[in-house]
């Protein structure tokens, strides 16, 4: 039963997020939206965390099942993949390499 609550919550945030995102007049997913409006509830305490605890620990453990249908659906775009695939790990790498110089730096800075 408390497995129920926990995704009718979870859902309840999904759907009105998704609600919310229909009615802006740009495009953005209501998926964030949805996450959003989950952790501003439990921010401020308008849902315990008991209530949504063991239902999201179920769905972080089953996660890589959620991404075999998005691995599976690549896989039409291999070709298209491949060409690109120098620019793709050079940008993954130079993004990496600029994130870590920032936030060292912001490291440095705070430290007395």
């Amino acid at each position: 039963m408390k497995l129920i609550r926990d995704f009718i919550i979870l859902l309840a945030c999904l759907l009105a997020g998704k609600g919310i995102a229909a009615l802006l007049p740009f495009a953005f997913p209501g998926s964030i939206i949805g996450l959003l409006l989950l952790f501003l509830l439990l921010n401020f305490q308008l849902i315990p965390l008991p209530w949504v605890h063991d239902g999201g620990l179920l769905i972080l453990r089953h996660m890589a099942l959620l991404f075999i249908p998005v691995a599976a659906g690549l896989l039409g775009y291999v070709d298209v993949l491949s060409q690109g695939l120098g620019l793709i790990i050079g940008a993954a790498f130079s993004g990496l390499v600029l994130i870590l110089l920032v936030v060292g730096r912001l490291y440095q800075r705070m430290q007395p």
